[in-house]
């Protein structure tokens, strides 16, 4: 289980969450960079979608993007 603590600007509002669930944990993180807004989109469909593997889809999207930067600094080009 994850324990996810609020921001000190929160105030009262801002309660100390305990959760094991990947979309919940997504859902409560501020993210700034556009690569990691896109995993959380996609935890946020596949959680109303199926309902489960969200933790999964996002490992898996991970990766593919991790792959993906390795050919982009390959200067792959696109439509190989």
């Amino acid at each position: 289980d994850k324990i996810l603590q609020p921001m000190p600007g929160e105030g009262s509002r801002g309660t100390a969450t305990v959760t094991n669930d990947g979309a919940t944990i997504l859902k409560s993180v501020w993210i700034d960079n556009p690569a990691a807004k896109i995993l959380v989109d996609i935890s946020k469909t596949q959680d109303s979608e199926c309902g489960d593997g969200t933790t999964s889809v996002v490992v898996l999207a991970a990766e593919l993007l991790r792959n993906a930067q390795q050919l982009v600094e390959q200067r792959m080009h696109p439509q190989v």
